[in-house]
């Protein structure tokens, strides 16, 4: 019976956003469906002739695209609604007024435009590109409130329209940012052979006593673990820690740094500490170390602009092993903050031309892109934006593309 029930349900969420989609794929706007492996960087290469506007296709399709670094399989995003811009603003851009559509009649029509370029030259094509700037078409009959619906409050918590509601708006109203607090603490760092303030987890406990359970037990969100300083060294209550594992080594830079997660010192007991889970991002155990949490700089929504003759680093390689690489998976460069590095720049990893001992020419080659979202003195940490060929091996060439003003 309660199947029955919700697939009752999820039909007629369908059938409400039935219209809405036919309005959304309406054949007078350019629009591409993302195929596995498509990025914004990619997208804006073979449609706008230039990578580095791939702020425009996401400024039109914000209501599909919550973060520019992810993309779905699925996705239905258009790609002209305006003239071509090289960034995203800071605010939504309101609906045009009737002056503005009046003026936009008038104007002729171009040429032998593009596809990607060419606009809608009906005044009824334009409202309906404007309502959908404001509210993407496939969520219209989802976050548009139901005036027959009764004003007294269920007997049984929120509708789960309600729920819906709010759920969408969180996921629409999501403001572009160059570089994300997550991907800065999450994406680990090379030590560079120096000794670290390192403190130890003990495990998950029972507050408010310090008794460790098994070591093999992970901690969850928001559970209380016992840390404990290192020698010399004291915590005080609000501090927050971040909970790492030490990876492999990597020649003259040290180990790696792989973050497991965050912690907030809330009490003392027994001269240990404990500390409340705020973030994770892997398993948290007894055993692994703990950081003074390092601050994090907000880059805000500016964006990378091009730069000639950047820097030119070398692929140190990943946390792993991995050979294959994929998107948004964490590497190292061998120059750092002393280099003129800094987090949000934008590299290629290019093919070194060389020929092979069977005679074979390898030329020079876009491998992959990157944006930096760590550095450190001599090391940089970066996460893959988009992997044109994946067998990129350590030791390959990255060069600078551009840098956040």
């Amino acid at each position: 019976m309660q199947r029955t029930f919700r697939w009752s349900w999820l039909g007629a969420i369908a059938l409400a956003a039935g219209p809405n989609l036919a309005a959304a794929q309406d054949s007078s706007t350019p629009s591409h469906t993302v195929r596995e492996g498509d990025t914004l960087w990619d997208l804006a290469r073979q449609y706008r002739g230039d990578p580095f506007l791939w702020p425009d296709i996401y400024r039109m399709n914000t209501g599909v695209v919550e973060d520019p670094h992810w993309i779905y399989p699925g996705e239905t995003l258009r790609l002209s609604g305006g003239e071509a811009v090289a960034s995203v603003p800071a605010q939504d851009t309101p609906a045009p007024d009737g002056s503005t559509l009046a003026n936009a009649d008038s104007s002729p029509a171009p040429q032998a435009a593009p596809v990607a370029d060419r606009v809608a030259e009906s005044p009824t094509a334009g409202t309906e590109a404007a309502e959908q700037e404001e509210t993407p078409a496939s969520l219209v009959a989802l976050t548009t409130p139901d005036p027959d619906a009764e004003e007294s409050a269920p007997l049984f918590g929120p509708r789960p329209g309600d729920k819906m509601h709010e759920t969408l708006k969180a996921y629409t109203d999501q403001p572009y940012r160059a570089l994300r607090r997550s991907e800065f603490y999450s994406s680990g760092f090379l030590t560079e052979n120096q000794k670290l303030p390192f403190g130890k987890v003990l495990g998950p406990v029972t507050p408010p006593q310090i008794r460790a359970l098994a070591r093999n037990t992970n901690a969850m969100p928001y559970a209380t673990i016992a840390v404990s300083a290192p020698k010399g060294a004291s915590y005080q209550v609000g501090d927050t820690l971040l909970v790492v594992q030490i990876g492999r080594e990597m020649r003259h830079f040290g180990d790696v740094v792989v973050p497991s997660g965050m912690v907030q010192i809330t009490d003392t007991a027994s001269g240990k500490y404990l500390a409340r889970v705020v973030a994770v991002y892997g398993p948290i155990r007894a055993g692994q170390s703990v950081l003074p949490l390092e601050k994090f700089s907000e880059t805000g929504s500016a964006k990378a602009t091009p730069v000639s003759n950047g820097v030119r680093a070398t692929l140190l390689g990943g946390s792993g092993r991995q050979d294959l690489k994929v998107p948004q998976m964490v590497v190292f460069l061998d120059k750092g903050r002393r280099d003129g590095v800094a987090p949000g720049d934008l590299f290629e990893v290019r093919r070194r031309p060389e020929r092979l001992s069977d005679g074979s020419v390898r030329i020079d080659e876009v491998l992959a892109t990157l944006q930096v979202v760590h550095v450190r003195e001599r090391s940089a940490t970066a996460r893959l934006l988009t992997v044109v060929l994946p067998d990129i091996v350590p030791g390959s060439e990255a060069h600078q593309v551009a840098k956040l003003p």
